[in-house]
């Protein structure tokens, strides 16, 4: 097969994100470079190999990754019609072993919930940039946008209501891959520093979260990487401690949103449907170590 299947990915442009194949083309390549060096074949696979890279990895890779590197070879051996060796019991019993012998809690953000969302508001300068990033932070956290998300949104998408709220379109999402969208709220707060924040960068249309040098708002998308800059940066600024800050991530706005919602008394369906989440299990994640006593009164 040689380097079959690196060509034979092209056939998923468009249909797949651009991220999502790239992660395909790095787990094969790591899978394949691991059966090499161990006089293995990669293609096509045998159930017997892809038992032993479970268990060769056992303990030092997440079980989630283990997981999404038996998705790539599944994959790759669709693309290639070959028989997928990912289905039998054996793997499946390997992976549980591994599940069970090194169980993994998975890495979570932060949480920017309402109270922590005010001190890094405070933090803001009130520079150009200050603007910017207090409208990242309230817009961010009122849509419960992934940071691709927040830096996709566009001035033109905005819907005003009459109460002075507002609704959004998120363009695309993670979870869309054939870019749907959803419709997002606003807070009063939120349009308020939008306002501020388009005033005094002079843009009428366009993306909402851009790029600032000095003085200068540059007409394009922030780089979504900048999102989770900006949230450390200002959680120094606002005093949080040394762990809190390495904690955060351009996820935190959207757990520590999906958490006060829990606070205010919503349930499930309705974060899930606030945050565009199909999976309740990582809603449930999300939100399980909030501190909620049913009985105070």
């Amino acid at each position: 097969m040689n380097n079959d299947w690196i060509s034979s990915l092209t056939r998923l442009d468009g249909a797949y994100a651009p991220t999502t194949i790239r992660g395909y083309r790095s787990d094969f390549l790591n899978f394949s470079q691991w059966c090499a060096s161990n006089a293995l074949a990669a293609l096509p696979a045998e159930v017997s190999t892809v038992c032993a890279y479970i268990d060769a990895h056992a303990g030092i890779l997440k079980p989630s990754t283990l997981k999404r590197r038996l998705a790539a070879i599944r994959m790759i051996h669709s693309l290639l019609d070959l028989g997928d060796p990912t289905l039998s019991r054996d793997i499946k019993l390997a992976l549980r072993r591994v599940m069970r012998q090194h169980p993994a809690r998975p890495d979570q953000a932060l949480g920017i919930t309402a109270e922590r969302r005010d001190k890094l508001l405070a933090a803001c300068d009130t520079n150009l940039k200050g603007l910017r990033d207090q409208a990242l932070v309230s817009v961010g956290f009122d849509t419960l946008c992934r940071r691709s998300e927040l830096v996709a949104l566009r001035i033109e998408d905005i819907e005003y209501d009459d109460d002075g709220t507002a609704k959004i379109l998120v363009r695309r999402a993670k979870n869309d891959p054939v870019g749907q969208g959803r419709i997002a709220h606003l807070s009063s707060r939120s349009i308020k520093l939008i306002e501020d924040w388009q005033d005094a960068a002079a843009f009428e249309e366009g993306p909402l979260i851009r790029p600032v040098r000095g003085d200068i708002a540059y007409p394009r998308h922030m780089a979504s990487i900048i999102v989770s800059r900006v949230l450390k940066e200002l959680s120094a600024k606002a005093n949080f401690d040394e762990d809190a800050v390495s904690s955060v991530s351009g996820h935190s706005l959207r757990v520590g949103a999906a958490q006060s919602l829990v606070k205010m008394g919503y349930g499930l369906l309705p974060i899930m449907a606030a945050g565009g989440w199909r999976s309740a299990e990582v809603v449930a994640r999300y939100v399980a170590h909030v501190e909620l006593n049913p009985w105070r009164d």
